[in-house]
């Protein structure tokens, strides 16, 4: 009994986190973006960041869907200002991170839009996954064609010549 009351207490915290709102002097200016999971945005010190999205893995550009997915999220943040909630960097040195824009998590729309894939070997997002089975099962963006390849394999059977 005190554990589920517990649990509940947490979630609702979690939930409430979640609806917290920035300030404009928390939130970043996206000045590009490169691809379907990838932006360059300007912190509020005024330092460029490029920012991998994390959780979710969008087609190449060059891949079937990519510049759908690039345009994709071009129109949800492409020159506007947003909450940078991050995670660290990856092994290329691009800071990982959770995008809002006006409280709206913009990963989990890219991937509920069918614009990505659910991305997270050892403990995905389950916001994250459950917006990937709904776009499945609605067969929206990537998931209209008949065999969409994962943008692992695409990079595996397409590498970039330097």
């Amino acid at each position: 009994m005190l554990a589920a009351l517990v649990a509940s207490a947490v979630a609702a915290g979690v939930e409430n986190c979640r609806r917290t709102r920035t300030t404009a002097a928390d939130e970043w200016l996206v000045v590009a973006v490169q691809d379907g999971d990838t932006v360059s945005a300007k912190a509020p010190d005024g330092t460029q960041h490029r920012i991998r999205l994390i959780g979710i893995d969008a087609p190449e550009y060059d891949q079937p869907h990519g510049r759908q997915a690039r345009d994709a999220l071009a129109s949800r943040v492409g020159g506007r200002r947003v909450a940078v909630e991050s995670h660290g960097h990856d092994q290329h040195g691009r800071l990982l991170a959770r995008l809002r824009v006006e409280n709206r998590d913009i990963n989990a729309d890219l991937v509920r839009q069918g614009h990505a894939w659910a991305f997270g070997r050892i403990a995905p997002d389950p916001e994250i996954v459950a917006a990937e089975t709904e776009a499945r099962r609605e067969r929206r963006g990537l998931w209209a064609a008949e065999h969409p390849v994962d943008p692992a394999a695409w990079r595996q059977s397409h590498p970039r010549h330097p």
